[in-house]
């Protein structure tokens, strides 16, 4: 071990093994990697960073570090690790919700050689605070097939290991501003052994590596075209959150292994938003939704998507009482089995003091809501609340406030199964539709949390995916249309987790999603079994 005798140190490193840059010794005891490393890609997790001591290997251990956490971090100890993509991880993931709610998590998660960290056990510690910048101290413990940690004074996080005599390696782990300190680990020495390799896998691709137009590129919708290519439009912003906005769109001949140079997508409507939702409509066509200052419209394509008439006005109902406007989300639009559709929206209820902070628990009001369209999007119904509550008496009452961003799919019996992200709700909020969207069942908790949840698919054979944010990117699986689901596996760390996902071939799903540091757009190909999600697939 390094030479300190009480608190690890990362020294000339030569004891260490790293991912994604070299780690450095700090003041006061802290390690980590130089500010201006912390937004480094690396090959495998974007944005993670990990340092493994590999030099003794201990079975059971007795940890005390302190971290401190700040949106969109995460901060972790490795154990029992046989290499960098083998290795079990207790982290306690962040990010901007949780952080503003006071959604303390920890996470128990597993990396075994293919890239992914699949979640164990994944729990709100309650009297931990998750505020912004605060040390908190963890006491951790790993014997036998038990792990326990005390985090900070009241805190508790219980999970089972699955049995290891051989023991492994430690390390420690940050993704973000997230920071450790005065870490101590004793323990006591196993027969496990440290490799070197094999390094975690790259299971991600950039679908257009082109920054002619800008560098901050943000997906829209992936969708297959009536002629077979896949097509994806996106926008491409010249610098993060400043600059030029342009619209574009790819196209894939080959199921989204390679992509065509972009093309700038040519609409001219009123206020036009410089987005819109390629989606294909029922009827098989291809078309844009066209969202604008003089209301919504269609556009129209004759040769594939290559190029799109002057979108025509349609009939949107205008937003419920007490909504100024109605968003949509990125995935605005669910056809149904009967040819019908849904359209998804959500928008601010009322209005809050100027003086109070959306960082002030409750202080923001947002509901979400559905259409439905029987003529292929032309025209729509009146908007309805997602949120079924009924009072005492059983009357209808203004639905939930924590409302907005909404996904969706139709189950095999016909019903839409949504799930909507929160605001402060610890977990997202889940509701049914068992007519069509003509009514919604009252919202209640979801199954996980799901602080971002504009990704959900149903693959032909009934799998239903969805992905969101916390902990990074995780994707949760279920194979029997919403009534379980597994405990969820990050794909990457992908902060926005916003995108498209598409089946290419049986249970073969591409999907395409914002990078976690607003810059190029990233893809991967997922495999979808019984046992889970694995990468690849093509």
């Amino acid at each position: 071990m390094p030479d300190d005798p009480e608190y690890l140190t990362i020294g000339d490193g030569s004891c260490w093994t790293f991912i994604n840059g070299r780690w450095v010794d700090g003041s006061d005891r802290s390690l980590g990697v130089p500010h201006d490393q912390i937004r480094r890609d690396g090959e495998a997790l974007q944005g993670h960073h990990y340092a493994f001591l590999g030099e003794k290997s201990l079975g059971d251990i007795r940890a005390e570090l302190e971290f401190k956490l700040h949106a969109h971090s995460d901060v972790g100890l490795v154990f029992r690790a046989e290499n960098p993509s083998r290795f079990s991880l207790l982290h306690f993931p962040n990010c901007g919700q949780a952080s503003r709610a006071q959604h303390f998590w920890a996470g128990l998660s597993r990396m075994d050689g293919d890239g992914y960290l699949r979640t164990s056990r994944l729990k709100m510690v309650r009297r931990v605070p998750s505020t912004d910048g605060i040390w908190i101290r963890a006491g951790i413990r790993v014997e036998g097939d038990g792990l326990t940690a005390k985090i900070g004074r009241h805190g508790r996080f219980r999970a089972r290991l699955p049995p290891d005599p051989a023991g492994g390696c430690i390390g420690l782990y940050l993704f973000g501003r997230g920071e450790i300190r005065g870490v101590h680990i004793e323990g006591d020495e196993s027969t496990g052994r440290w490799s070197e390799g094999p390094a975690q896998p790259k299971n991600w691709f950039h679908p257009s590596p082109e920054t002619t137009y800008g560098l901050w590129q943000r997906p829209g919708n992936l969708v297959r075209t009536p002629g077979g290519d896949l097509i994806l439009n996106y926008n491409v912003q010249e610098r993060p959150y400043s600059g030029k906005i342009t619209p574009l769109v790819l196209r894939s001949a080959d199921d989204g292994v390679t992509w065509s140079e972009p093309a700038k997508l040519e609409i001219r409507y009123e206020g036009w938003e410089d987005w819109g939702h390629v989606h294909t409509f029922p009827d098989g066509e291809l078309r844009l939704l066209v969202p604008g200052e003089a209301g919504y419209a269609l556009a129209e394509t004759e040769d594939d998507g290559v190029t799109w008439s002057r979108p025509e006005a349609i009939e949107v109902q205008p937003p419920p009482d007490g909504v100024e406007r109605l968003h949509l989300g990125p995935q605005a639009l669910v056809n149904l089995s009967d040819g019908s559709m849904v359209m998804f929206g959500y928008g601010r209820y009322g209005l809050s003091k100027e003086e109070i902070s959306i960082f002030t628990w409750g202080s923001h009001h947002c509901q979400a809501f559905s259409c439905r369209s029987t003529d292929g999007g032309r025209s729509w119904s009146n908007w309805v609340n997602v949120d079924g509550a009924r009072n005492f008496q059983e009357e209808p009452v203004t639905g939930s406030l924590d409302l907005t961003e909404v996904c969706g799919v139709q189950t095999r019996d016909g019903s839409i199964l949504a799930m909507i992200r929160p605001i402060y709700s610890p977990w997202m909020w889940e509701t049914w539709s068992h007519d069509g969207g003509i009514t919604w069942t009252p919202c209640v908790r979801g199954p996980f949390p799901g602080y971002a949840t504009p990704n959900m698919l149903r693959t032909e054979s009934g799998r239903i995916l969805v992905a969101h944010r916390l902990p990074g990117c995780t994707i949760n699986l279920s194979h029997d249309d919403g009534q379980t689901w597994d405990q969820g596996t990050m794909i990457d760390s992908a902060i926005w987790v916003m995108g498209s996902m598409l089946e290419v071939d049986e249970d073969i799903v591409l999907y395409v999603y914002y990078d976690s540091f607003e810059s190029l757009m990233r893809a991967q190909f997922i495999r979808v079994t019984e046992d889970g999600i694995f990468p690849g697939g093509t």
